[in-house]
């Protein structure tokens, strides 16, 4: 069962939160939409407390809201997501991307908190002590998916598009 989320918009640190809260007693998958249905992600199996660090999961606000993991969702500046995007070559987010995050309820924070004040949120999401060692040795890192090598579950990505057709 999922523990823990991590909730934003594309370009608001979530590859470097996954990283980041994944230690010796937790594992935190990135944008695991590519590769599971979010029905399934409670059928997750790992030794270790289990979390998600995910763009895709606002336009699931309803499923999220009921799920009783610990929730942090991230904020940045719509503009500054939408220049990073189209820097990258991919489409501006809709209108509607801040009022869905917005609609997620959980404890809601600016994404610089990752670098600036993190305790907080890593003793929420981890139910642990902070640890400063390692932030401190993350912390300058920019870390960046593998679209190129980014496999993708195609039958569980089509059931999430077909969902978002209806909405």
């Amino acid at each position: 069962m999922i523990d823990f989320m991590v909730i934003a918009l594309p370009r608001t640190a979530t590859t470097w939160a996954s990283n980041w809260l994944t230690t010796d007693n937790t594992l935190c998958l990135h944008d695991p939409l590519y590769t599971w249905h979010y029905n399934q992600l409670d059928g997750l199996v790992s030794k270790k407390s289990l979390g998600v660090s995910c763009t895709g999961l606002n336009w699931f606000s309803e499923w999220v809201n009921k799920h009783p993991a610990r929730k942090v969702i991230l904020h940045r500046d719509i503009s500054e997501i939408n220049e990073s995007l189209i820097e990258l070559g991919l489409p501006a987010l809709d209108d509607d991307a801040e009022k869905r995050l917005d609609s997620i309820q959980g404890v809601h924070l600016d994404w610089q908190d990752l670098f600036d004040a993190p305790k907080r949120m890593y003793e929420y999401l981890l139910e642990r002590p902070f640890d400063e060692e390692r932030h401190a040795a993350l912390r300058d890192i920019q870390m960046q998916p593998q679209f190129e090598g980014l496999t993708i579950n195609k039958e569980a990505v089509s059931k999430l598009y077909n969902e978002l057709r209806s909405i």
